[in-house]
C-alpha cells in the first residue's frame, strides 16, 4: 500500500507529457524517420518495414547504382504506396509458407534520384526517360525485390540487381531448375495480388491497381536529403 501514491504520481506524470512524445520515445530509441513518415502519410506513402513484417530491406542505391555512385544517402527510408504495401504483406505471407521472404531493393524513388539514374544510363529499355514522365517508382507503386530464405540467407537468382543484360529478363532461360522455380514462385505470388511484370527485369513489379490514387512527391516534400 505504501507504493500506491508513487504509482499515482507516475500515472499523472505520463498523462501530462506532451502528446507528440510517443511510447517509443519514452522507452526506447525514437524512430529517426518519424518526421519523414508523418509527411509521407499525406502522399499515401508508408514505411515498408512497418507495412510488411518479416520482409528484409536492402536499399541497393544507398551503396551504388548504374550511375556508378549512390543515389541515396545512408539514412534513406524505404517507402511504398499504402495500397502497394498491403499487397506486399500478402505476398510475404505466401512466401513464408514456402520457406522464403521478400528482400526489397528499391521502392519509392524520389524523382531527383530517377533523373540522376536516367542521366547515367540513358537506356529506355531499363530506365523511363524523364521526357516520357516519371517512373512508377516515383509514386511508390513499383517495387524492385528478390527472395531470400526466411532467416535472410541469400539464394541464387537469375542475375544481380540492375544487371542490364539478357540475364535480367523476367522470363528465365538459364539451366538451373532451382532458380527457375524461384522466379516462377515470386512471379506467381506477385501476380496473384495484382502486380504485373516487365520483360526486361525479373526483379521489377508494378502495382497498376494503385495508379488512380498515386500522388507526385519529391524528396524535398518529405525533407529527405539527397546526395
Amino acid at each position: 500500500m505504501k507504493t500506491f501514491p508513487a504509482i499515482l504520481l507516475l500515472l499523472a506524470a505520463l498523462f501530462l507529457l506532451p502528446s507528440s512524445l510517443d511510447a517509443q520515445g519514452l522507452f526506447g530509441k525514437k524512430d529517426p524517420h518519424s518526421e519523414i513518415l508523418r509527411k509521407a502519410k499525406r502522399y499515401n506513402l508508408v514505411s515498408v518495414r512497418q507495412a510488411v513484417p518479416g520482409a528484409y530491406i536492402d536499399m541497393r542505391y544507398k551503396y551504388t547504382s548504374a550511375a556508378n555512385k549512390p543515389l541515396y544517402l545512408p539514412d534513406m527510408p524505404c517507402l511504398v504506396h499504402k495500397a502497394t504495401g498491403e499487397k506486399l504483406k500478402k505476398v510475404q505471407k505466401i512466401l513464408e509458407k514456402q520457406g522464403y521472404a521478400l528482400k526489397i531493393w528499391d521502392a519509392w524513388r524520389p524523382p531527383e534520384a530517377h533523373i540522376a539514374l536516367w542521366n547515367a544510363v540513358k537506356d529506355p529499355n531499363y530506365v523511363v526517360p524523364p521526357s516520357k514522365g516519371l517512373s512508377w517508382h516515383c509514386y511508390g507503386i513499383s517495387i524492385d525485390l528478390t527472395v531470400v530464405k526466411k532467416d535472410g540467407t541469400p539464394v541464387p537468382m537469375p542475375s544481380k540487381f540492375d544487371e542490364f543484360s539478357a540475364k535480367a529478363a523476367s522470363q528465365y532461360v538459364g539451366g538451373d531448375p532451382e532458380i527457375a522455380k524461384r522466379v516462377i514462385m515470386i512471379q506467381d505470388a506477385m501476380r496473384s495480388v495484382g502486380f504485373r511484370t516487365i520483360r526486361s527485369e525479373w526483379w521489377h513489379f508494378d502495382d497498376m491497381q494503385a495508379v488512380n490514387s498515386r500522388r507526385h512527391v519529391t524528396a524535398k516534400d518529405l525533407g529527405i536529403r539527397m546526395p
